[in-house]
């Protein structure tokens, strides 16, 4: 009598069924009857090796394992070692660090491989408790440190229930006063006080002013605004943003109430306000490396009113084939800017 308890496909090699290999053996197989058509019609190997996409290598290694074990030698080889490093540790090590991070949850591989060499004469290194912790995660043993909310800041997504419109993939500045970039970089002064300095410019034309204040809120933000709109030349008529809470609030409440399209940036998105962030560069490195005035912010913003003048009127910019900002506005013909400066 047989006792059979194995599937009767793997008694009956012949009985196995084609489908269930994945489509690169398939694939395979098509190009190395491809090949052997090639090779027919008298065509070089070389030739018939860049017409099929392998090299010779390749080839051979494929003809053996086919010609050996059928499809199936042409299934992709596991690539994981043959010998695989067996766990360095014991149920006594497992057992002490579970009950340690069951009894203080949030605390990391460093602090409980201290207390189990300092407690209980265990020496194992920190990365070895480190690999314990993350076996016992993963078995469900204990939690991880971010299963607590008391030690993870939880991210909030701005919900999009107000003005503010999701900046859409592709959308470029095509004429002046559309996409203005406006961001905002913490300053060190020489005081050692810190400045919150606000940028703004247009990608078509280049121009560019800024101011800098105490703090970065929403109604310092509205502030800016209100300053942007009398210092171009021209009419604003979008504004793309990250997602940072001061353009939220007073300053959408603005952007809404003078008919300003607001857009916002994807999170971790620095590239697509490019322009501001080379001017964010460029004003640190022109401007606050040799300012030496006051600490007061009244005294700062004349510095940078004057070096606005410099960057919008005085200095060439390459993007513009060497004109300023303000020439290639007056090339446009916006009227406001012959007399932005008067």
């Amino acid at each position: 009598m047989q006792k059979r308890t194995l599937h009767r496909k793997l008694y009956h090699a012949r009985g196995i069924d084609e489908t269930a290999y994945s489509e690169i053996v398939f694939e395979r197989e098509k190009k190395l009857k491809m090949y052997d058509k090639l090779i027919v019609e008298n065509c070089s190997q070389p030739v018939a090796l860049e017409a099929i996409g392998i090299s010779r290598a390749t080839l051979y290694r494929w003809k053996e394992r086919y010609r050996e074990f059928g499809l199936e030698g042409l299934e992709d080889e596991s690539r994981s070692p043959i010998r695989k490093r067996k766990p360095t540790w014991g149920p006594k090590e497992k057992q002490y660090i579970v009950k340690l991070r069951r009894q203080y949850p949030i605390w990391g591989k460093i602090k409980i491989q201290t207390i189990l060499k300092r407690d209980y004469r265990i020496n194992i290194s920190a990365s070895t408790v480190g690999r314990i912790i993350k076996n016992l995660v993963e078995k469900g043993m204990i939690q991880p440190v971010h299963h607590f909310d008391c030690c993870v800041k939880i991210k909030r997504k701005r919900v999009f229930s107000g003005y503010a419109q999701r900046w859409q993939y592709g959308t470029k500045s095509e004429g002046p006063g559309q996409l203005i970039q406006v961001d905002h970089m913490t300053v060190k002064l020489k005081s050692a006080k810190r400045a919150k300095h606000f940028n703004a410019i247009c990608p078509f034309t280049r121009y560019s002013v800024g101011q800098a204040y105490g703090v970065a809120t929403s109604d310092v933000a509205a502030k800016f605004l209100d300053y942007l709109q009398e210092k171009f030349p021209f009419q604003i008529i979008s504004i793309q943003v990250d997602g940072g809470s001061e353009f939220m609030g007073d300053f959408e409440d603005l952007c809404r109430e003078r008919g300003i399209i607001l857009m916002v940036l994807p999170p971790h998105r620095p590239q697509y306000n490019g322009s501001v962030e080379r001017v964010n560069g460029t004003v640190k490195h022109e401007f606050y490396q040799f300012y030496k005035g006051g600490p007061t912010f009244k005294r700062l913003n004349l510095s940078i009113e004057r070096y606005a003048q410099i960057y919008n009127a005085v200095r060439p910019h390459q993007a513009l084939h060497n004109m300023t900002p303000l020439e290639y506005c007056q090339s446009l013909g916006l009227e406001g800017a012959f007399n932005v400066f008067a």
